[in-house]
């Protein structure tokens, strides 16, 4: 999604119309992932095709695993190709990260002094955080950090902050208070405020390296970061499928839905957690109140752009599977699985169903 200059700090209305608008679009680039059976598809697969190679590259980046396929006439173009894709992926890493030295620990190390310049990727991605943040009245929010700091998922013995810890920090949560202006690219934080892209970036390097796929004439391929899927074309002539797993029963498979040219992501309470005294506390925090979120055990969403798809999944498991499938059903192009907290499996009405 393009955001134009406005010539004066974005409205959230403009944000959210441009983010809406962006689904609507067709992208015939788009798609998902993972295992291809030949019962989805009547047609056998062409000599040329059956004269195709797959290569595939894995990786760790952005805090998971990683792996890109790609399906061609020639390995060594395609082992090309994809070593380019890894390495616009770790770039998108080195930008948005919080975790070491980045273009955003700087930003928010400004927090208090103003607005700071940034790039114009910086800023577009913050927008769009800024914009999902509007269209889920805040279970999705990229001033999260502010209060995401006091959690230590990998802390042993683990941690719980206390109440008034949580309460204070919870002053510097509200994607209202970032100022962003897309003409003169800056952002300017309160004093105390701090962005988090952990719910986004990753997403957003998965549209990046499939764009590094496309560029270079790729017609089919995956790329899946820790499940965050993008997937072009198909494999072989067969359609690529998409198997949602239960978040308490990881053997067991809730759904198998072919899909092309989208994207899917799932967010969940199982991916990082510890348990104390019988309660998990996970990973996903409720921007609203500084806690783990109680919404759903794992939303999946299935959406053009990988990016968005990130942070609405993030959201979902935030909010009460209703509400969120509510919010799907008004988006052109998007669909959602929930898995609610007592298990029960909510689905958006344009979801495809298993073949």
């Amino acid at each position: 999604m393009k955001l134009p200059n406005p010539g004066k700090p974005i409205s959230r209305a403009l944000l959210l119309s441009l983010l809406l608008a962006a689904c609507g679009a067709p992208e015939p680039s788009d798609t998902p992932p993972v295992s291809a059976d030949p019962a989805l598809s009547n047609e056998a697969p062409s000599d040329a095709q059956r004269q195709q190679v797959l290569r595939f590259i894995s990786f760790g980046a952005m805090g998971t695993d990683v792996t890109i396929e790609a399906i061609g006439d020639d390995a060594a173009t395609l082992d090309r190709v994809l070593a380019s894709a890894e390495v616009e992926l770790r770039r998108v890493e080195d930008v948005m990260t919080s975790w070491r030295d980045s273009p955003l620990t700087r930003l928010n190390k400004k927090a208090g002094q103003g607005p700071q310049p940034v790039s114009a990727e910086l800023a577009e991605l913050i927008g769009r955080g800024l914009a999902v943040g509007e269209l889920t009245q805040g279970a999705f929010d990229i001033t999260f950090a502010s209060v995401g700091k006091l959690w230590d998922f990998k802390a042993k013995p683990p941690v719980i902050p206390s109440a008034e810890t949580i309460a204070e920090a919870l002053q510097a949560v509200g994607y209202s208070k970032v100022e962003l202006d897309l003409e003169k690219l800056t952002v300017a934080l309160p004093e105390g405020t701090q962005l988090g892209l952990g719910g986004i970036a990753k997403g957003y390097g998965v549209d990046r390296a499939m764009k590094v796929l496309l560029d270079a004439g790729i017609q089919s391929g995956v790329v899946n970061a820790g499940g965050d899927m993008k997937v072009l074309g198909t494999k072989f002539g067969h359609p690529w499928r998409i198997a949602i797993k239960h978040p308490r029963v990881r053997d067991e498979v809730i759904a198998m839905i072919p899909l092309a040219n989208t994207c899917m992501v799932t967010s969940g309470d199982y991916e990082r957690f510890f348990e104390v005294d019988g309660k998990r506390y996970h990973h996903i925090l409720d921007p609203r109140t500084g806690s783990p979120a109680t919404g759903a055990m794992s939303s999946t969403v299935i959406a053009p752009d990988a990016a968005f798809a990130d942070a609405l999944a993030t959201a979902l498991a935030v909010l009460e599977p209703q509400v969120g499938v509510q919010i799907v059903e008004k988006l052109p192009r998007v669909e959602c699985l929930i898995v609610g907290m007592d298990g029960t499996i909510y689905r958006s009405t344009g979801l495809p169903r298993e073949r």
